[in-house]
């Protein structure tokens, strides 16, 4: 286990990539292609906006997961919700996800 000197040193000096590695694990596979579709079909239409919602049978991924994935790999104005039924209710969950892809210039 990690000593408390030796997560806060990890945190700053942790780079990008590793950071990125770290969070890849943490939300599923399907989500992640749902995700790149989406983007795909967004960057065809010339557009910068996403906004997709996943069924529960797609994506259970925490909401701190997702979004920490994403602001790894650069998107901005990222806003991830989930809904899921109570003990008494009967309808299928969904995670709605929006975020833009951000203008780089050279």
């Amino acid at each position: 286990m990690l000593t408390a000197k030796q997560a806060s040193d990890m945190l700053k000096s942790m780079s990008p990539e590793q950071r990125l590695e770290a969070l890849k694990d943490k939300v599923k596979q399907k989500t992640i292609q749902a995700l790149e579709q989406k983007i795909r079909e967004t960057i065809a239409a010339y557009e910068r906006d996403i906004e997709i919602v996943l069924k529960a049978s797609v994506c259970t991924d925490p909401d701190k997961d997702i979004k920490a994935l994403l602001q790894a790999l650069g998107y901005s104005d990222i806003k991830v919700t989930s809904d899921f039924p109570g003990w008494d209710e009967s309808y299928e969950g969904t995670t709605t996800i929006k975020f833009k892809i951000p203008e780089y210039r050279e």
